[in-house]
């Protein structure tokens, strides 16, 4: 008798445990799939640990697509049939699926970039301030270049833009190298003028460096005019292009 009892004890457990594995099953939570709609075999809901496959068939020609899984860029699959495959596993969690497409066959403008820039200014004259700057500025692959000439006075500013011959910037930079402007200002026997103001800033390397004449040496003026030449050479062999 205690033999029967002892199996019907176990057969019970055993049928308890079942019933609740299933039970369990049954309740697994459900999460968005956030932009399903743009993928195909997509479902808007899975349970948790659930495999999520879904396929982006919709491919055009000189497109490149890149995709995100919660704002994480992907490295998906690719078969012919299905077109770009994305598989993972569903979290605990909602999740946004997106994708971002590029025509590679877009125009994008390789915009000049400012590589030298000098600056002249009279202070505190009679007549009031006036300046005078030239800004060389180039596309990144060197194909054009321009300078920016703008001169100014308290009735006002004239700006001019010229495109001038490529060789200018070597001709600046070979100016640049020959008077060792990055050891300005770190040298404390130099010192500033009055009456007037001069800027030198130029693109050296990914930064810029920047020299006035609150702090050089004793021939600074003409060493920093020695590079502005350059530039007012070149903009008068240069061809007005725009003017304000």
């Amino acid at each position: 008798m205690k033999k029967t009892t002892l199996m019907h004890i176990l057969v019970v457990v055993m049928l308890f445990v079942a019933a609740m594995s299933l039970l369990g099953g049954c309740d697994k939570t459900e999460y968005t799939l956030v932009g399903a709609d743009m993928f195909e075999n997509a479902k808007e809901k899975y349970a948790a640990g659930e495999q999520v496959t879904l396929y982006y068939p919709y491919i055009a020609t000189d497109t490149d697509y890149s995709f995100y899984i919660d704002g994480e860029i992907i490295n998906p699959d690719y078969s012919d049939e299905k077109g770009f495959i994305i598989s993972f596993v569903m979290p605990e969690h909602d999740v946004t699926v997106s994708y971002n497409m590029v025509n590679t066959m877009e125009y994008v403008p390789d915009e000049p970039e400012m590589l030298v820039d000098y600056y002249e200014a009279t202070v505190a004259t009679v007549g009031g301030d006036g300046y005078f700057e030239l800004v060389l500025r180039a596309n990144e692959s060197r194909t054009q270049v321009f300078i920016d000439s703008y001169s100014g006075d308290e009735n006002g500013e004239t700006k001019q833009t010229y495109e001038v011959p490529l060789d200018v910037v070597d001709e600046c930079y070979d100016a640049i190298e020959n008077c060792n402007f990055r050891e300005w200002n770190d040298n404390p026997d130099y010192y500033g003028i009055t009456g007037a103001y001069y800027v030198l800033k130029f693109k050296d390397g990914a930064a810029y460096t920047r020299v006035t004449s609150e702090h050089m040496p004793e021939n600074g003026k003409e060493l920093m005019w020695s590079v502005g030449s350059v530039l007012n050479r070149y903009l008068a062999m240069g061809t007005l292009t725009e003017t304000d």
